[in-house]
């Protein structure tokens, strides 16, 4: 499956422009005149003609940009199920956390859509947070594979596990990616990488933890 999205030139110079300005400003302090601007539209109503709406918008940055991640992911968890041995907790976590880190080091100058996603995430967004799509099917698999790996986990306990898991990958690479355009000379990519390894060992060693006294 090709889960490469193809924009018309216009579209994607809107995406790219909006994603950009509402990391650096918040989804609320940016105008769809001023986005038309930055991508080169003459048309100040350029958004509401190429997306209908704010919200058609969003979607389409959502989509170009986790798309291609759901594929990645799908692919990665389609080689380590596969395998002769069980995954571990510490190959799941690396699923979720590695092609943000990809995507990061490939995209350096260009994308700053984890930024959106997170404002999104702190406003209990829906939009992001579907499972069964194809910006998240993946996730599907990721969340039956943690119960396999981690049984003697209540649904309960699991759950929340995987919610505070999804909740500090999310804003901890938003931050990566504004880090990687404030400073890049020290963010580099072998920083961001040293970086994503904490971060996997510290999810990893949390969901493996033994089951807190008293959840059930």
């Amino acid at each position: 499956m090709n889960a490469i999205i193809q924009l018309t030139d216009a579209k994607e110079a809107l995406v790219k422009a909006a994603e950009k300005l509402i990391a650096e400003r918040g989804l609320d302090a940016v105008s769809d005149r001023e986005i038309a601007r930055a991508a080169g539209q003459k048309n100040n109503s350029a958004v509401q003609y190429h997306f209908g709406d704010r919200a058609g918008l969003i979607n389409a940055i959502l989509d170009y940009r986790m798309i291609p991640l759901n594929q990645k992911r799908h692919e990665m968890l389609d080689e380590i199920l596969s395998g002769d041995e069980a995954p571990t907790t510490r190959d799941l976590v690396k699923v979720l956390v590695i092609p943000y880190m990809e995507h990061l080091k490939a995209s350096r100058e260009e994308s700053s859509y984890t930024s959106l996603i997170s404002q999104l995430f702190q406003r209990g967004n829906q939009q992001i947070v579907a499972m069964d799509t194809a910006r998240s099917s993946s996730l599907v698999r990721m969340t039956e594979a943690f119960e396999a790996v981690l049984p003697e986990l209540s649904i309960k306990e699991l759950y929340a596990r995987l919610t505070f898991m999804g909740s500090m990958v999310i804003h901890t690479v938003a931050r990566w990616d504004q880090q990687c355009r404030l400073d890049p000379q020290t963010w580099t990519p072998e920083h961001l990488g040293e970086q994503s390894q904490f971060l996997i060992e510290f999810i990893a060693g949390g969901m493996d933890q033994d089951a807190l006294p008293g959840v059930v």
